[in-house]
């Protein structure tokens, strides 16, 4: 479905941002020449990182919350994930539906570390797709324009539901000037 056209563009939120931050600071550590996605409406993908002939694409998610909704229902340990896949605002498919990336970081804040939950962004979207995850708005937690799935972190943890690794990404935030985002 196409997007209504807006004359504004929005950009991503300071803590969307220091989350991108932290990947591109491991791809540069890792060896890969990194480039950010344009700063306008662009859904491809986040960053992309280039290390000889090996090109990743990431959709980038940050999310400081989810440790603090975990506790208040009572589950401390078992954050659930807010995965947008509609805008409300623009009335179109949006997030992960419309991601192009190969990957997919989601970044739980946890304490004072961020931890990275990488996925292949197929499979967790057929996964989302096939299942029956509660459906609810981010008025809660964002700006009021979007849907998304709210499944249970532990019950991604899969190979078959595109679970690929856990990266503790919290000494990349030395490089970041953190005042500057959070």
């Amino acid at each position: 479905m196409s997007c209504k056209k807006r004359n504004t563009f929005v950009s991503a939120s300071l803590y969307g941002d220091y989350g991108q931050e932290l990947v591109l600071n491991y791809l540069h550590d890792k060896g890969y020449e990194t480039e950010e996605a344009p700063k306008k409406l662009f859904y491809d993908w986040d960053i992309k990182g280039v290390k000889k002939d090996r090109i990743v694409t990431i959709e980038v998610k940050y999310d400081s919350k989810a440790y603090m909704w975990a506790k208040k229902r009572g589950t401390p340990e078992q954050p659930n994930l807010y995965i947008e896949f509609r805008s409300t605002s623009r009335d179109c498919d949006s997030g992960i539906l419309m991601s192009k990336a190969e990957f997919y970081f989601y970044i739980l804040k946890t304490g004072k570390k961020d931890i990275a939950f990488v996925f292949d962004r197929l499979k967790l979207l057929n996964h989302l797709q096939e299942s029956n995850y509660k459906i609810v708005g981010n008025s809660a937690t964002g700006d009021n324009n979007a849907q998304g799935w709210i499944p249970p972190l532990h019950e991604l943890l899969t190979l078959e539901r595109g679970y690929k690794s856990t990266i503790d990404l919290t000494k990349y935030s030395e490089y970041l000037d953190n005042n500057s985002y959070i």
